[in-house]
């Protein structure tokens, strides 16, 4: 039985090791309840890389992490970030294991802007200074979406979550998330120097 108070660094290492792993994922309190702001923008998919460029740029966001639920997912926006000028680069399952804890390496010791990743392979980061975590894809698991965004607001700081919607199931499947983790998700749009602005109820 796991205890609520179990550290994501131990989660993230029986990820990697334990075959056949469960999570048990315990709801916090508000006491110890991470302070994550949490967003939905509705994006293209093709607009999916420049929205994670202009929150970056609009919000000085100094080191992200991007989930994606695809391997060619990772390579594209990885790629795309890249030709904007920010440091960033992806893994996922094709990727030597080599390169792969080099990229994580770096990511751990700031040196790397950008962290674009799928679920299984970013498993044993533990990073407490990412100050936004975007998801690219929704995923498909409640749990992932919680292990995601927890990667942000650790050490008692303020992070950002933000989800890029680019069709109904993905709006569908984000609302079902909400609701089961019990997560305020808020509608937002991007203004023009890309900061993120929470819908009115008439826009909603």
């Amino acid at each position: 039985m796991f205890s609520a108070t179990i550290s994501r660094e131990v989660l993230d290492i029986a990820w990697v090791y334990q075959r056949d792993a469960e999570e048990i994922t315990v709801r916090a309190d508000e006491q110890n309840k991470p302070d994550i702001l949490q967003y939905r923008l509705e994006v293209s998919y093709d607009g999916k890389a420049e929205a994670i460029a202009g929150i970056m740029n609009g919000g000085n966001y100094d080191r992200a992490m991007v989930f994606c639920n695809t391997k060619g997912s990772t390579e594209r926006i990885a790629k795309f970030l890249q030709m904007r000028g920010m440091d960033a680069e992806c893994i996922h399952g094709d990727i030597p294991q080599k390169k792969r804890e080099q990229v994580m390496d770096k990511f751990r010791k700031g040196q790397l802007q950008v962290f674009v990743a799928t679920d299984v392979a970013a498993r044993g980061i533990d990073v407490d200074d990412v100050d936004v975590v975007f998801n690219c894809d929704v995923p498909d698991e409640n749990q992932d979406y919680v292990h995601r965004i927890g990667r942000t607001g650790r050490a008692k700081r303020h992070g950002i979550a933000v989800s890029l919607i680019a069709d109904y199931p993905a709006k569908m499947r984000i609302d079902n998330i909400a609701k089961c983790t019990d997560n305020t998700i808020i509608p937002a749009q991007m203004d023009e120097s890309g900061r993120l602005v929470e819908l009115s109820a008439t826009e909603k």
